[in-house]
């Protein structure tokens, strides 16, 4: 998925300057990348806003339009306010075509696991995956079938399909697993004992 921005330069650098940036509907950002140098940048708060929301769970790349010129980029690190959820601040790793890069690609589980019709339920433990490839044999997803897995079993990377990347991940970190549900022992309170007095003897 190619999404294209339009950024401007910009020379803010105080903490004044960069809320008046983002009171104004914009969003500091970054440039960089190999061969580029650092370039600081400004795009519109809503025109990423929509970008994003359609890139969820997706390899996204964005095409920054600045100056006349294009750059290929991957949205690499995101600043969000812990309160506010906003993003703060944006950085735009340029891709080469040529070098191999790492990438985190999103895992797509496919198929109704058998062990859900067995009374168990799936618990995705990890959505994504680090890979390093060039960016020609990059996939936009991962795939993943999950049909076969049975109550108690589980997918680990190294279960992943091959293809012309390398995974960076460790082979046995658990991707997806089925538990079986967990009975609750209904436990019956036993009625208390009645106590009676005894009347004391005339």
């Amino acid at each position: 998925m190619i999404f294209n921005i339009d950024a401007q330069k910009r020379n803010t650098t105080k903490h004044s300057e960069l809320t008046a940036l983002r009171n104004s509907g914009m969003i500091p950002a970054v440039l960089y990348g190999k061969t580029v140098e650092s370039i600081p940048i400004a795009i519109n708060k809503g025109a990423f806003a929509q970008c994003y929301k359609k890139s969820f769970n997706e390899l996204a790349f964005y095409e920054i339009n600045l100056e006349g010129k294009k750059y290929h980029t991957i949205l690499k690190e995101k600043l969000v306010h812990p309160v506010s959820r906003n993003i703060l601040h944006i950085d735009f790793m340029v891709i080469q075509d040529t070098v191999a890069m790492d990438f985190d690609i999103p895992v797509q589980f496919i198929g109704e696991a058998a062990g859900t019709k067995e009374g168990g339920f799936m618990d995705i433990i990890q959505r994504t995956v680090k890979i390093s490839c060039k960016a020609k044999d990059l996939p936009e997803e991962i795939k993943l079938d999950v049909s076969a897995l049975h109550v108690g079993e589980s997918l680990h990377v190294k279960d992943l399909p091959e293809g012309k990347w390398l995974y960076k991940d460790n082979p046995d970190i658990t991707l997806v697993v089925v538990h079986a549900k967990k009975q609750e022992e209904v436990k019956t309170a036993e009625p208390a004992a009645e106590v009676v007095a005894e009347k004391p003897e005339a």
